[in-house]
């Protein structure tokens, strides 16, 4: 029932079906009755006939030629007899014209003057009784039984009903994939706005309602895309400015005369650059804008864990069995698991890279050897600039930007960053990306 309710096309499907079924039932429920009264009245009319047909020609004939005629007249269902009474009905009844319909325990009893009664006990009687008063005061009785008025008796019925039915559904169906399209565009187009901002616009067609929506989605698009550039321009601007200022500060650093304040302002300074350097590459992130194309995770990470041992850095690599494939932008990717990986030189001496695939998502892990970080930490290292220690020295405590980066670069591919403290020491990153088949 959860699996019904959780998706809105099941709810409203399961509505659609519900009403056509109960639609039908109340339809055939009317119809059988309906048909029912209509069959009783056609075959009391047909009777009727049929009774002053037989008593004009039996009527002031002797008794003994009276009994053979009504004798050849007789068969399996149709029987006819002179009596002294009428037939016996153990019923209530009621002559027509009456202002209510009969209740489902009365016998309708039909005027026929001046040739008598017909009686029909409802409902769906099984069989009609007409009685006529001959000339000599005894009646003529007939008993026939009642034609079958159940619509669900007759060959095909229920066939066609259930046909209907399941047209109706069918159509329903359709209607309610088409209708619910354009959300599941909308969902798709969401989520590559997420991975990459210049995703293409959506097709502004279909119903006015979507096309109003798709045109507010894409001018919110044009907007975030718009800002992220204005901000870059802007930051771009602000580092050209301040750049100048640097330059002539570093010069009269060289000219003090003091070497060890010289040094320290030189450092300072530096120190300047660096951050500013790194705050533009953060806020220009000119990784997305590369294109996005199939990647085979072994081998990008293992050629960089390679490119690490060649310049005598201590960091293993344990690959998946196979090629691991997943759709990104290289340079950002690259960037992302370089910055885990330098953090973990920095703070942990060695690292350790591992990739496992787990259903739909790919694991990426990093591990070192450091003391950790403390768990109330590790919202706060995913913040641009945080640094754990108060140092702001380029060789310790660096920009604080590494993991922003790689937090950024990692969710704008649809995945996410876990750390855990290792039990026997040290710090665990997993980064989890979505599978090339899982998009």
């Amino acid at each position: 029932m959860r699996a019904v309710t959780d998706r809105m096309s099941y709810s409203i499907f399961a509505v659609l079906v519900g009403g056509i079924l109960l639609s039908q039932a109340i339809a055939l429920g009317l119809y059988r009755t309906d048909r029912a009264e209509a069959v009783a009245a056609a075959q009391s009319g047909q009777l009727a006939g049929c009774l002053a047909s037989i008593a004009g020609v039996v009527d002031h004939q002797p008794a003994d030629i009276r009994d053979k005629m009504l004798a050849g007249l007789r068969d399996g269902n149709f029987k006819v007899n002179v009596a002294g009474t009428t037939q016996d009905v153990s019923l209530d009844v009621y002559e027509k014209p009456k202002v209510n319909p009969p209740g489902p325990h009365h016998t309708d009893m039909i005027a026929l003057p001046p040739f008598g009664t017909i009686t029909t006990p409802p409902p769906e009687p099984k069989y009609v009784m007409a009685s006529h008063q001959l000339a000599d005061g005894s009646w003529l009785n007939v008993h026939i039984p009642m034609a079958g008025a159940d619509a669900l008796s007759e060959p095909g019925f229920l066939a066609s009903l259930a046909g209907s039915a399941a047209v109706a559904i069918l159509l329903s169906a359709w209607v309610l994939g088409f209708t619910t399209r354009p959300l599941r565009r909308f969902a798709a187009a969401a989520d590559r706005l997420g991975v990459d901002m210049n995703a293409p616009s959506l097709d502004e067609t279909g119903p006015r309602e979507v096309r109003l929506a798709a045109a507010a989605f894409n001018k919110m698009q044009r907007r975030l895309r718009a800002f992220v550039e204005d901000r870059t321009r802007m930051l771009a601007a602000v580092s050209h400015d301040l750049r100048t200022p640097l330059t002539r500060m570093r010069l009269r650093a060289e000219f003090v005369d003091d070497d060890g304040v010289r040094e320290k302002m030189l450092e300072d300074l530096g120190e300047m650059e660096s951050m500013i350097g790194a705050t533009l590459a953060f806020a220009r992130d000119e990784a997305a804008q590369e294109t996005l194309e199939p990647l085979d995770l072994n081998l990008l990470l293992s050629r960089a864990a390679e490119d690490y041992r060649d310049a005598g850095k201590p960091v293993g690599f344990s690959p998946a069995p196979g090629p691991v494939r997943v759709v990104g932008r290289r340079t950002a990717l690259k960037r992302a698991f370089t910055n885990v990986v330098e953090n973990a030189l920095k703070y942990g001496v060695s690292a350790d890279v591992a990739v496992a695939v787990q259903g739909e998502t790919v694991a990426v892990s990093v591990t070192d050897q450091g003391p950790g970080i403390p768990e109330a930490e590790w919202d706060n290292v995913f913040r641009p600039f945080y640094r754990l220690e108060a140092s702001r020295s380029r060789d310790t405590g660096g920009t604080g930007l590494g993991l922003s980066v790689a937090n950024d670069v990692v969710r704008a591919h649809g995945g996410e960053i876990r750390l855990e403290n290792r039990a026997e020491g040290g710090l665990k990153v997993i980064l989890h990306l979505p599978l090339e088949t899982a998009r």
